[in-house]
């Protein structure tokens, strides 16, 4: 992935080179003019959760842990993470390629890396049961097993439950752009952009249950819908900044918690509010004056 990483960078440099070098400035009508033009854009997010259901299922438990929090994990500003291309996938990012039908409206497919984790100290309910006889009663303080919407301290000494590879969403996009403003060259404009997006979510899961850690491998676990809107200003016939919030739902049915073991399985429903911000590229043809 770190090679598919820099391959972008530098075709984001050299496509946006080679095409302001060879083509004809009046070919391109200005920043109104995109029918016909592909884009690629970088990114980095934050991302929040409503509270969620989640349901565990293995060897020795079967519960829910009801109204949990969690929170995302972004990475602290380091110079050797956020700009050095051996290290970009760290970050909490997005990445999209897209393609223009018309002047306002594309398509466009993407990666979205969130992500997502329990919070480590928080009260929350669980029903359901774990089995005494293999896990360490006293850390949940109830010596049956059998938990009926009991109310619990949630610590990472009985669990640390995160998608902390990446809470991945890989989604495709239709989207509109409308003009705000435009100069009177109409070399630079800012604009309004929604879309609506469909994909899929495949998270790399790490769960530690009772101090036994399970760090999984990447799982298609489900799917989810999202509307996004933003604003992206536009500079020449190649750059674009971009800032937008993305309101949007997983569904996780097979959620991998011990690899290796197909009967431990989660399945949870996420809601979730993303803002990012992109620096990107116009490249490719557009259509003739």
């Amino acid at each position: 992935m770190k090679n598919l990483l820099v391959f972008m960078f530098v075709f984001m440099g050299i496509t946006s080179f080679a095409q302001s070098s060879t083509e004809p400035q009046s070919s391109w009508g200005g920043v109104s003019d995109r029918k016909g033009q592909n884009y690629i854009y970088w990114g980095y997010n934050r991302a929040s959760y409503l509270r969620s259901y989640i349901h565990f299922k293995g060897d020795g438990y079967d519960f829910e842990l009801k109204e949990a929090s969690a929170t995302d994990m972004p990475s602290k500003y380091d110079p050797n993470v956020y700009f050095n291309v051996r290290n970009l996938s760290i970050p909490q990012f997005n990445v999209r390629f897209g393609h223009f039908i018309t002047d306002q409206f594309s398509v466009s497919l993407g990666w979205d890396h969130m992500k997502y984790r329990l919070t480590p100290l928080q009260s929350c309910i669980l029903n359901g049961y774990i089995d005494t006889a293999k896990y360490d009663a006293g850390v949940l303080n109830n010596p049956t097993g059998n938990f009926n919407n009991q109310q619990i301290t949630y610590t990472t000494d009985f669990m640390d439950f995160h998608h902390s590879n990446g809470f991945n969403f890989v989604r495709a996009a239709a989207e509109y752009r409308a003009p705000v403003w435009r100069n009177k060259t109409n070399q630079c404009g800012l604009y309004m952009w929604c879309s609506g997006n469909l994909g899929l979510f495949l998270p790399w899961t790490d769960f530690t249950f009772y101090g036994e850690r399970h760090l999984n491998k990447l799982h298609l676990a489900g799917w989810g819908w999202s509307a996004s809107s933003g604003l992206r200003f536009e500079a020449g016939k190649h750059f674009f900044a971009q800032v937008g919030a993305q309101f949007g739902r997983s569904y996780l049915g097979d959620i991998m918690l011990e690899d290796g073991d197909r009967n431990a399985r989660a399945q949870q429903a996420i809601t979730f509010l993303e803002r990012s911000w992109s620096i990107g590229t116009y490249f490719g043809g557009s259509k003739k004056k």
